[in-house]
């Protein structure tokens, strides 16, 4: 005879196919894949595969919503009984940004917070206007910050995918620290700085690949990371 929590687990829940639907569409809009999302919610490597499958027929709310924090949703959007993404209220509604620069003002002890997807094949990535939100962070920072999360792990074990670095413009950064290389088409990359020269700056992953020297007429600024933390 089966228990109760048998039953469960075998019973597709009723909006199913709703959950399916807004799992995918969440996925496309993040630009990432299902074991990527996983694995930022800290839900193993197959969670929303196996739900896509239909090999996982009944997630919780709570699983749910631990995946939404990933994909920029709510928990309700998944089961269909919330219309938009994301049920925010005014005061949470931001305008939505080109660059870093200067603009409307965010709410109180809150800097831009820029949820990254997959990176470009050479390790670049935009800070795309349509992935920014409010985030109200722990970490000392000056009025011109703002934070990314980390979209690989090639600069593990300092900073790991999913979680947050926080970036001052203003900070100078030396040799051996780590900062946001922006390059002059404004796309970025975290990286070690290795040496700093008049003709070129030389990179370093963490990941044991070789340093890289990039022509100083491609970088655009270097951006110093002031701190790290998990995203919740």
């Amino acid at each position: 005879m089966k228990s109760r929590a048998d039953e469960k687990r075998t019973k597709a829940h009723p909006a199913l196919e709703t959950i399916k639907a807004r799992i995918a569409e969440r996925l496309e809009a993040a630009g990432l894949s299902g074991r990527e999302a996983s694995v930022r919610a800290k839900l193993g490597l197959t969670y929303a595969n196996d739900i896509l499958s239909g090999r996982s027929l009944n997630p919780t709310r709570e699983t749910l919503a631990k995946l939404g924090t990933v994909l920029d949703t709510d928990a309700d959007y998944f089961f269909g009984t919330q219309s938009t993404p994301r049920n925010l209220p005014p005061s949470k509604l931001l305008p939505m940004r080109e660059t870093v620069a200067a603009e409307a003002p965010l709410p109180a002890a809150a800097i831009p917070l820029f949820q990254i997807g997959l990176t470009d094949p050479d390790g670049f990535f935009a800070l795309r206007a349509d992935r920014r939100t409010a985030w109200t962070s722990s970490i000392i920072s000056n009025g011109d910050a703002y934070a990314i999360t980390v979209p690989d792990d090639c600069m593990a074990p300092r900073y790991r995918i999913g979680e947050v670095v926080v970036v001052s413009p203003s900070k100078p950064v030396v040799h051996g620290g780590f900062a946001l290389v922006r390059q002059t088409d404004d796309r970025v990359a975290i990286r070690q700085i290795v040496t700093i020269s008049t003709d070129k700056i030389a990179v370093r992953c963490l990941n044991g690949e070789a340093d890289i020297d990039i022509p100083r007429s491609q970088v655009k600024a270097l951006e110093r990371i002031i701190g790290s933390c998990e995203l919740v």
